[in-house]
């Protein structure tokens, strides 16, 4: 049930923003080949979506659960997220996890830091299986957060969560946080998204430690 206006929540992506690197990139570090990272370049060509890009090298990992679950644990977190977590949930404010990757490997997460249970997660629904890989699948056209290119609208989840909110503080880092950021009230940023703020004149706040997203929840 979504609450009455009045309160505040938090939304925010996950990789490059709660974890350090981004789990795409780390894991074809890990274990790809140029080759295999060949969709990526299909895709910054424009011939496939972004979604079908990570979803065709995410298919390329073969090796058995426990394996792949102690490489998604080796992602450095952000410090103070969980200590985030627990104020926010002490004190009534709400927390949106927006993501345009998988939700596998961001549960492993969120339920290895304690917290699984104490945020909101909208991503793409996924699989793994050493045979098939790491398979996302995308919302079906009718889903109110449906996106052709990434499989979730950032921007469909902050409009319709704006509304519902009387502060909004969004925290990113990408090109897919950049129409999301265009309807916070407060915009954290680093990477790619503080340039696009720059860029566009939007007004933002470095985020160069997760503990500031922290600090402003504490005293706004």
């Amino acid at each position: 049930m979504l609450p009455e206006k009045g309160k505040k929540v938090l939304i925010t992506d996950f990789d490059g923003t709660i974890i350090k690197k981004d789990f795409f990139w780390y894991i074809i570090e890990k274990l790809m080949t140029e080759e295999d990272v060949q969709p990526w370049k299909d895709y910054q060509a424009g011939e496939i979506t972004h979604f079908e890009a990570l979803n065709r090298i995410f298919g390329k990992i073969h090796i058995n659960e426990e394996e792949l679950h102690k490489i998604i644990l080796e992602l450095p977190v952000e410090d103070c997220f969980t200590e985030l977590v627990s104020y926010c949930n002490e004190n009534n404010i709400d927390i949106y996890i927006v993501s345009a990757g998988a939700d596998y490997y961001i549960n492993v997460i969120l339920d290895f830091l304690g917290v699984k249970n104490s945020v909101n997660l909208i991503a793409n629904e996924s699989t793994y299986s050493p045979k098939n890989g790491l398979q996302m699948t995308k919302q079906s056209e009718d889903s109110v957060f449906y996106s052709e290119n990434y499989g979730i609208s950032k921007e469909a989840v902050m409009k319709f969560l704006k509304s519902k909110y009387e502060l909004t503080v969004f925290a990113g880092d990408g090109t897919p946080d950049y129409n999301a950021a265009l309807w916070a009230d407060v915009v954290f940023a680093r990477g790619t998204l503080l340039e696009l703020c720059k860029e566009h004149n939007i007004d933002f706040i470095e985020l160069d430690s997760y503990c500031k997203v922290f600090d402003y929840l504490k005293s706004n």
